[in-house]
């Protein structure tokens, strides 16, 4: 995707009028203000500059531009938020032929999908007593039917068939779509007949797949689900029932309720509990667990309360583990499911199981008899940290083993079976001072102002003054931009450092955004420098006299500590500032 696309929608779309679309924005001065939709909070500290096209909030620190709102907001990756902007400003992408030919079979396959959706919604409403009269047996309100566009495949082997013919799809591209059959030797006929129908949507709300549930009680034991194949457009194990609506909810709330079912799924939601999903009746893939990663870290597993459900509940969360994320295992009553659970119980009751959730180490300890003795419960643990990919949560899985068992780490590893990782215990790092860098922020803050005066500032002042990583980058982006229209432009100039720096690096994008909300700035360049300069040999100074009060007599340490003094000296006559010298 070239510069120009990217610049181009930014200057035809207004972050006011984008964000507005998903949340109330009130004016506030100069700005724009509202409730942030990323955290819970009761006072407005999300503000959205309509002048510089840029948002922040004060309170969870997520920040950037009209893109990195839409990325944030509906967890879409940078391509997918672009074209959804340039859609709302009517600007066409330019996409390279080939890739128009490969969509072209793709759009037609979503949109046949959109059609049978409209179909089933259509038979539903029409001629649906019988599986209306089911939902109502079952505690599911009608709007949820509505909510999640729950329709009815007639008892037909025809119904959707003629329904596309009459919607000018042509039949040669049925049997690419998975909604039929073709028996042999005779014609392609529907594959879903008298079932009521699940749409399955992918995140951004396009309709994927079907789930079928048999309304004849005499297939009820034997095919009481049919499932979409394997099409196009939709891959099983990759998507999630209920995300496309519930992810807002799972990210702004932080957690994820995992069930197995639609009708697990629809429980929750009806009950209140809006940040669920259902794997579809499948175990937990990698692909679901890495899409659910990007609204929470933080995994609630409901699975049924047999000694299945406890086994598929114990290998979800072991993947999850070796994701990244953080999963605990809801034990529901034997013989309870999700669904009949909150049926028969309250939410307060439900709320009780959810506190009483346990991560997997003290899970499978509690449930010793399904994996044998202790020793291959622990080898069945140690078995999984080899591929957990953060080595400080591999170090911390460890430890809990080892705290949960009453096992020495050092045996624990002896026993760890790999041959591609390493796992060893973390090295001790040095601890971090902490410093506010407000001199390094006051003279970025100036120079985003002051455009102008950056080439100056480079003369005068390295980079290797900065002391946080961060702002030192950001002034190195600065002062190596030649292009000079983007320091104009807050917007396209946080695009450009995404790009410049590391790609999807938020924390940058973030700080960058905060400089240029702050406007509490100096208005004297050379002071601003020399305050930068001031803290760098500050801490240069505590540096060197935490190194000589263990080596005392270091003349190399001593030369260099009266460098440093001196030109602190020089500076604090320039600088009005009150400075201690150690």
């Amino acid at each position: 995707m070239s510069d120009n696309n990217i610049d181009m929608v930014l200057k035809a779309v207004n972050i006011v009028d984008v964000i507005s679309a998903y949340i109330p924005l009130k004016k506030a001065g100069s700005n724009f203000k509202a409730r942030c939709p990323f955290h819970d909070e009761r006072t407005a500290s999300f503000n959205v500059s309509e002048t510089k096209q840029i948002f922040k909030c004060f309170g969870c620190q997520k920040a950037g531009n009209a893109i990195g709102f839409i990325m944030e907001y509906e967890k879409l990756p940078f391509h997918e938020a672009l074209k959804k902007l340039a859609d709302k400003a009517g600007i066409s992408i330019k996409n390279d032929i080939q890739s128009k030919r490969k969509n072209k079979k793709r759009d037609l396959i979503y949109t046949i999908y959109e059609l049978a959706n409209d179909y089933f919604v259509s038979n539903f409403r029409v001629h649906g007593h019988r599986a209306k009269q089911y939902l109502e047996e079952r505690q599911i309100p009608f709007e949820m039917a509505e909510k999640f566009s729950i329709g009815l495949a007639l008892d037909s082997y025809i119904g959707l068939k003629s329904y596309l013919t009459r919607h000018h799809i042509n039949s040669d591209i049925l049997h690419e779509t998975g909604l039929f059959r073709m028996p042999e030797n005779k014609d392609i006929c529907d594959l879903f007949r008298d079932r009521l129908m699940f749409p399955i949507h992918s995140t951004n709300g396009k309709v994927v797949a079907f789930g079928g549930r048999t309304l004849n009680p005499e297939q009820d034991k034997q095919y009481k689900y049919v499932n979409s194949p394997t099409t196009e457009i939709y891959t099983k194990g990759k998507e999630l029932y209920g995300l496309h609506i519930s992810r807002f909810d799972i990210s702004k709330k932080g957690s994820v309720f995992v069930s197995e079912g639609y009708l697990d799924f629809l429980r929750l939601y009806t009950k209140g509990w809006t940040n669920s999903v259902a794997s579809l009746g499948t175990a937990l893939t990698k692909e679901q667990i890495s899409l659910l990663s990007r609204y929470t870290k933080n995994f609630y597993l409901l699975y049924d309360g047999d000694d299945a459900g406890i086994k598929a509940a114990v290998k979800a969360s072991a993947l999850i583990i070796q994701h990244g994320c953080l999963p605990k295992i809801i034990l529901l009553p034997n013989k309870h499911d999700p669904d009949s659970f909150l049926i028969n119980h309250s939410n307060d009751d439900f709320q009780a199981v959810v506190d009483e959730a346990l991560p997997l180490v003290r899970f499978v300890e509690k449930h010793l008899r399904l994996f044998g003795d202790k020793r291959q419960a622990i080898q069945m643990l140690l078995d999984i940290s080899p591929e957990i990919e953060d080595h400080i949560a591999r170090e911390l899985f460890i430890k809990d083993i080892s705290e949960t068992y009453q096992v020495s780490e050092q045996n624990l590893r002896k026993n760890i079976q790999t041959t591609h990782i390493n796992v060893s215990p973390l090295k001790k790092e040095k601890p971090l001072v902490s410093y506010k860098y407000e001199e390094e922020k006051k003279l970025l803050k100036f120079l985003l102002k002051n455009p102008s005066l950056i080439d100056r500032a480079s003369n005068d002042l390295g980079a290797h003054y900065f002391i946080n990583e961060d702002l030192k980058n950001i002034f190195i982006f600065l002062t190596e931009n030649e292009n000079k229209e983007y320091l104009n432009s807050p917007a396209m100039l946080i695009e450009r450092l995404n790009e410049k720096l590391l790609e999807g690096d938020v924390r940058m994008s973030e700080e960058l955004t905060k400089l240029f909300f702050d406007d509490d700035f100096l208005d004297n360049l050379d002071d601003l420098i020399r305050q930068v300069k001031l803290r760098k040999y500050e801490n240069e100074l505590k540096i060197i006299n935490d190194l000589l009060s263990k080596d005392s007599q270091n003349a190399e340490l001593i030369e260099k500590k009266y460098f440093v003094k001196r030109e602190l000296v020089k500076l604090a006559r320039k600088v009005v500032r009150n400075i201690t010298f150690l």
